[in-house]
């Protein structure tokens, strides 16, 4: 019968399947070189968190658009329980403010989002400015390669 449903769905024999793969042990190299990666990725996020912590109403916005957003659960739970329980004629109404609770608390928690966004665009932005804006201390050199369109394929490509 496996055999049928097999060739049935197209599927490849049970023994390939079942086969156990021998692991794939890293090199010490890759090992390390994922560990400088993930202590870089680290540290950057460490450092956006403390910038975080310096950002004075940040938080403050951030409790009062959870706020928001909790009571207009709160509202449309209690819509959608109202609209279940009125003459179909209101309930279409009762809906659609129920939806519009939903969409405020979804508005919400996406102004949060975008609060933090900002803050860590605008960090950036102050740093890349920091950085080539030292004035009386020597400006690094940028090195910069231009590529046309069919050198960028070519790397996309491996070639």
């Amino acid at each position: 019968m496996t055999k049928k449903l097999e060739e049935e769905f197209n599927l490849p024999p049970i023994e390939e399947v079942t086969k156990t793969e021998e692991e794939v042990i890293p090199t010490v190299e890759e090992t390390a070189e994922v560990i400088q990666e993930t202590q870089g990725a680290l540290s950057v996020s460490e450092k956006i968190n403390a910038a975080f912590k310096e950002i004075k109403g940040l938080e403050d916005h951030e409790t009062e658009m959870s706020d928001i957003g909790k009571k207009a659960l709160e509202s449309y739970e209690t819509l959608m329980q109202l609209g279940m329980n009125v003459s179909d004629m209101a309930a279409g109404k009762v809906f659609a403010e129920a939806s519009n609770m939903l969409k405020i608390a979804l508005e919400a928690s996406d102004a949060k989002t975008k609060a933090k966004l900002q803050q860590i665009d605008l960090m950036l932005k102050k740093a890349r400015i920091d950085k080539f804006d030292n004035k009386g201390a020597e400006t690094e050199s940028v090195q910069a390669t231009v590529f046309d369109r069919n050198d960028l394929l070519k790397i996309i490509k491996g070639n």
